[in-house]
């Protein structure tokens, strides 16, 4: 008898059933299982993996209420940011409603268009920063 179906057999459980407990305690799933994950999930990268300092840079004058510069460039931060998709979390861990805002990371040049770089910040304090014009996010805090 192997090693699992003697552990099995020892405790009355079935090797399927142990096999469904484990899968289900280690997080393990099968392909189709992992394919009905949702998408948001696979767009959102581990804490402050690959942030810029610009960005640090710039989360610290949001923070200090310094942002967006009021300078006339264009530059835009504080907007309501809808969270469509649910890609970032939409409550937070008591259950309640997580309400963001976008904030541009860099000042607008003139003559271009702001850049794909922003900072997403909600009201239970936690930042997220992406490159790439929300396909993909870091978070900050």
């Amino acid at each position: 008898m192997t090693g699992v179906a003697s552990i099995a057999k020892r405790f009355g459980f079935t090797v399927a059933a142990l096999v469904a407990g484990l899968t289900l305690v280690l997080g393990l799933a099968t392909p189709a299982q992992q394919q009905a994950r949702p998408a948001a999930a696979e767009s959102i990268v581990l804490v402050g993996a690959s942030v810029p300092q610009r960005a640090w840079d710039t989360l610290a004058r949001i923070d200090a209420g310094t942002w967006p510069p009021n300078d006339g460039s264009g530059t835009k931060g504080g907007g309501t940011w809808q969270n469509r998709d649910g890609t970032l979390p939409r409550t937070d861990a008591g259950g309640k409603a997580i309400a963001y805002r976008e904030w541009d990371v860099n000042i607008k040049q003139p003559g271009r268009n702001r850049d794909a770089e922003r900072i997403v910040t909600g009201n239970d304090h936690s930042a997220w920063y992406t490159a790439d014009h929300y396909s993909s996010f870091t978070r900050m805090r």
